[in-house]
């Protein structure tokens, strides 16, 4: 009998998404078959990149490359960094970014700070195929279409266009306005997508690079309280998401924004320690649904 299918569920974070990059060095170094990708927003490009590589020291290396492009420069990303906040919401720094220099009202007379395309030939930089069908393993991409307030999964067609709207940071990058949808990152709805392959693999494994170490509010105003009410929301569905995989690598990212690109060394670091950490419950999987025993279950199961 084959062994058992693994799937991977790689989670959103911005440049936290360098841990993704790390635990894939320590998978493919473990010689880990991944036969299944489901990510969001930044997951979905490091998991365009691997599986149509199968090279995780290629993707490290492309991210780096990246760094030092017109096509970053061109996202004005740096002009967001240094400013903490007491949310982890991009839409929070964005705000409190702008509300120094543009009048609060001009926000009502527009959908974004960046259009879609810069962040298009971004993703297009990083992603070297251009359509799913050139993957050499099946991927599934995870955005939020705002209209119906639920997610939506591509995994057919235009594989960069998939990703630049699972990456449309809501308030920062302009939405994909199609069909009577309204589409933006895949955050909004799904930041861990492991319930988007579960029926799928036997092995789900999933890396979970939310910020970790919420301080308390400094400030009680409405806003604060409002935005942490959402956060409240969001760590709480990708809890709820968590428990559909059988191996969970969470790496530790601390407090650090989605902004922070100046310390993708850092968390390529963390995701290598994390995903280390969790071998030994890896391989245990790996063993146990690779058993007579297992197998025997699952074939008479799917006849019954």
């Amino acid at each position: 009998m084959s062994g058992p299918i693994i799937g991977l569920a790689l989670g959103g974070g911005g440049a936290r998404g360098a841990a993704h990059v790390g635990a894939l060095q320590v998978l493919h170094d473990n010689k880990i078959p991944i036969h299944q990708i489901a990510g969001t927003s930044i997951g979905s490009v490091v998991g365009a990149m691997y599986a149509a590589t199968l090279d995780p020291q290629w993707v490290e290396n492309r991210f780096k490359e990246f760094i030092d492009s017109e096509q970053f420069k061109a996202l004005g990303i740096k002009h967001l960094i240094n400013r903490p906040s007491s949310s982890s919401s991009a839409f929070n720094q964005i705000v409190k970014k702008v509300k120094d220099q543009i009048v609060l009202a001009m926000s009502l007379h527009q959908n974004s700070i960046i259009k879609k395309r810069r962040l298009k030939d971004a993703f297009k930089f990083l992603i070297p195929v251009a359509t799913f069908d050139e993957l050499q393993i099946p991927l599934k991409i995870i955005a939020t279409d705002l209209n119906a307030c639920e997610h939506v999964v591509y995994e057919t067609g235009d594989l960069v266009e998939a990703a630049t709207r699972s990456g449309s940071i809501p308030g920062f990058v302009e939405p994909t306005e199609i069909d009577h949808q309204l589409i933006v990152d895949g955050g909004a709805s799904m930041s861990l997508p492991t319930t988007i392959i579960r029926k799928e693999v036997d092995i789900l494994i999933g890396i979970d690079i939310r910020r970790k170490g919420m301080k308390p509010l400094q400030e009680t105003n409405i806003y604060e309280i409002v935005m942490r009410s959402y956060m409240t929301t969001y760590q709480n569905l990708i809890e709820n998401c968590a428990k559909a995989a059988d191996v969970l690598i969470s790496p530790e990212v601390e407090d650090y924004q989605w902004s922070e690109f100046g310390k993708l060394d850092y968390f390529f670091n963390q995701g290598v320690a994390a995903c280390e950490n969790a071998m030994s419950l890896i391989r245990q999987e790996i063993k146990h649904k690779s058993s007579l025993k297992y197998r025997l279950k699952q074939w008479f199961g799917h006849q019954n």
